[in-house]
């Protein structure tokens, strides 16, 4: 990130028209395709007013279609900053809020829980300080009940009950990054709403006119981009019939949301409005709450201070695919990268596109 930091103060802005940037971006494309065993990228770099587009590569290793933008790619765990943006919206209308407990909407689980996780708050759950497990790997599901309800909002208040009987994670950090926490989340805010997760998202994304997709994009169509993943030594294409789907179905909120470039880059759009004042989706100031309200990680977006600029950050990974974005307030632009694999090499790869964007966009 310092290297980052370092660019913003080797150029002034001066933004190049809309045309040059759309062949400058293609060239950065289809150079980081060329260098890498990346199968496609897309990418947008983001103002209040623009969004410029780059893309280039193939949906899937096999049958090689070329991607388009409208192709929608998994966002993984940049999901949680929209779980996040839905409960500062509720926060913001007076049906919850940040300092509301899980047990003053679920008062039911008071016995069944650890006395530890008795006053654990949204706001804990949502800025990753309510010290849950984290249900990043498979050791962490061991003893799960095998057996759940077939309604989602059932089975994640099985799920609540399971994580909060477990130890709390105990760590120097001041924040424990966790899938878990996001799901507990998600059944807060449904049980404060009335409504389940997946229907709140399905509102506001009908509301902003936003496409998207719960789980990986190629299980809605087939010739949606796959990702890509090391099967021992083999390159694999992780197609619409792969035994991998991701997270559980009960933990949508937590990273299984799929969004094309073009929409996703007028969410990040809408988003950088409101941190520079306008009232966009939330107010000016809870816009601000939602990625500055805490340090280092606020309600679903990391953020940092460097060189006297505020960055917020966050990206995303099934370990099949990788979508990172950053939003630079001050500078007033926003870049987010989406590719369909997600090796050490190709996030690597991933920081070099973002640098040379900025070069282009920033002189």
């Amino acid at each position: 990130m310092n290297k980052l930091i370092l660019l913003f103060f080797c150029f002034s802005i001066s933004l190049i028209n809309s045309q040059q940037s759309l062949k400058v971006f293609d060239s950065l494309a289809n150079d980081l395709i060329s260098r890498t065993t990346i199968p496609s990228v897309v990418f947008s770099y983001i103002t209040p007013d623009t969004s410029f587009y780059g893309i280039a590569g193939i949906n899937n290793i096999n049958d090689k279609k070329e991607v388009q933008l409208n192709d929608k790619y998994s966002l993984g765990s940049n999901t949680k900053a929209i779980t996040a943006l839905l409960a500062m919206k509720m926060v913001e209308e007076g049906q919850i809020s940040l300092d509301t407990k899980l047990l003053d909407l679920i008062p039911s689980l008071k016995k069944k829980i650890k006395k530890t996780y008795r006053k654990i708050t949204l706001g804990e759950l949502l800025s990753h300080r309510a010290h849950v497990k984290s249900y990043m790997y498979e050791p962490d599901y061991i003893g799960f009940p095998e057996e759940l309800p077939d309604n989602l909002v059932e089975q994640r208040e099985v799920f609540t009950e399971h994580v909060l009987n477990q130890e709390p994670l105990i760590s120097e950090k001041s924040w424990n990054y966790s899938n878990a926490g996001y799901v507990i989340a998600s059944h807060m805010i449904e049980v404060a709403a009335g409504k389940s997760y997946e229907e709140l998202v399905d509102d506001f994304m009908k509301e902003m006119g936003y496409d998207h997709y719960f789980g990986l994009p190629n299980r809605e169509d087939e010739n949606a981009p796959s990702g890509h993943m090391m099967e021992g030594e083999v390159w694999t294409e992780i197609g619409p019939t792969h035994e991998y789907s991701g997270l559980p179905e009960m933990m949508k909120a937590a990273g299984m949301l799929s969004m094309n470039i073009l929409d996703y880059a007028k969410l990040i759009q809408m988003q950088l409005k409101g941190l520079n004042g306008e009232e966009t989706y939330l107010s000016a100031e809870s816009m601000n709450t939602h990625h500055f309200g805490i340090e280092n990680y606020a309600y679903g977006w990391i953020n940092a201070v460097q060189n006297g600029l505020k960055l917020s950050t966050h990206d995303g990974s099934l370990g099949t695919c990788y979508c990172h974005t950053l939003i630079i307030p001050k500078l007033s632009c926003a870049i987010t990268i989406m590719f369909n694999s997600a090796l050490p090499e190709h996030v690597q790869a991933m920081s070099e596109l973002e640098q040379d964007i900025l070069k282009e966009m920033l002189r």
